[in-house]
């Protein structure tokens, strides 16, 4: 018996350790059920609109609705892209007796189609520039070289911000803006969108409209046409993956600088020319204070010549922003409304 006892001592050992090593694994087992379970419960969950717009400052600016209190401004694509169907441009203003049907029937176009792109409430009124997208081939429509430099006779004024350089100012604008409940048209470079992307978001947040003032800031008059279409579809492509809109169909040319080809070149890719009625000369010379700016917005057109207006500035200058508040002050007791270009056209 001695003999088999070491044996025996072994395999009841053995026994012990097989018994308890199988209590552990089934102890581990429960414990980890629910976990598994919650783990899995959590990546099929979608998040709500609250957390989604929470974990991201760029979601809550984008998705930011427009104030109800100015008209709606929808954005359109202003090039051609996978969505639109038009197989062309064409630059056309209305003349007296015309309608969308007549214009869009010589244009080879469609009426709701002609609204939408232009950012219409109805039907034109005589004057009015328009961007007729061809739909179908050989329309009869004949293409105009158009500048814009003054909307309708109304009492109305479209504030221009042009930005290409600084943006330092640009918030306090912006802030302004807000405060007397008033939205305007940027026209926006693709580099300085790239470099102030947030503030972008912020300005289309805040409901104003964009427009197209080329990816670099080049004299179009240097460019050849391939090279125009790379600046007009650089700024573009830009907005859109910053901000997921597209700019308006306007386009104003970096300096100023324009001929018959520019223009030409301009309207078949898509986009309105727009000059300005009166330059606040912000951006000329020596530096102006914001009294003269003032000045020189509020007093230089008389009220005949001020009726649509469109008035230049530009977003990298303090006296400008400085100058906002008095300008805007101005204008609301004159009973003139500021606004943007597709309100004034």
């Amino acid at each position: 018996m001695r003999q088999y006892w070491p044996f025996l001592v072994l395999i009841f050992v053995t026994a012990l350790v097989v018994l308890a090593a199988g209590t552990r694994v089934w102890r581990v087992s429960q414990q980890q059920t629910p976990v598994a379970t919650t783990v899995a419960v959590a990546t099929s969950a979608t998040p709500t609109a609250s957390e989604s717009i929470t974990a991201s400052a760029t979601t809550l600016l984008v998705a930011t609705a427009t104030p109800t209190s100015i008209p709606t401004i929808t954005p359109v694509p202003a090039t051609p892209t996978a969505t639109a169907t038009a197989l062309a441009y064409q630059a056309y203003r209305v003349q007296k007796g015309d309608d969308l049907a007549a214009i869009a029937a010589a244009g080879n176009s469609d009426p709701a189609y002609i609204i939408s792109y232009n950012r219409l409430s109805g039907e034109p009124q005589p004057l009015r520039p328009l961007i007729v997208p061809v739909l179908v081939a050989n329309p009869t429509l004949t293409p105009q070289a158009i500048i814009v430099q003054r909307g309708a006779n109304r009492p109305a004024v479209a504030l221009t911000l042009d930005a290409g350089a600084k943006s330092e100012p640009t918030a306090q604008m912006l802030a302004t803006l807000a405060e007397y409940d008033v939205r305007i048209t940027f026209f926006l470079t693709g580099d300085w969108i790239q470099r102030n992307p947030d503030l972008t978001r912020q300005i289309v947040a805040a409901g104003h409209e964009i427009a197209n003032h080329s990816l670099t800031h080049p004299d179009f008059r240097t460019l050849d046409d391939a090279q125009i279409v790379a600046e007009l579809d650089g700024m573009a492509d830009i907005l859109y993956q910053t901000t997921g809109t597209r700019p308006a169909p306007y386009f104003r040319p970096p300096y100023g600088a324009y001929d018959e080809r520019v223009l030409r070149a301009v309207a078949a890719r898509g986009y309105i020319p727009i000059f300005w009625t009166l330059d606040s000369l912000d951006s000329v010379g020596e530096p102006k204070s914001a009294d003269f700016i003032v000045e020189r917005l509020t007093t230089t057109l008389d009220a005949e010549k001020r009726n649509g207006a469109i008035l230049l500035a530009h977003c990298g200058s303090q006296s400008t922003a400085d100058a906002l508040p008095a300008v805007l002050e101005y204008f609301a007791r004159e009973n003139i409304v500021v606004t943007t270009l597709s309100q004034i056209l």
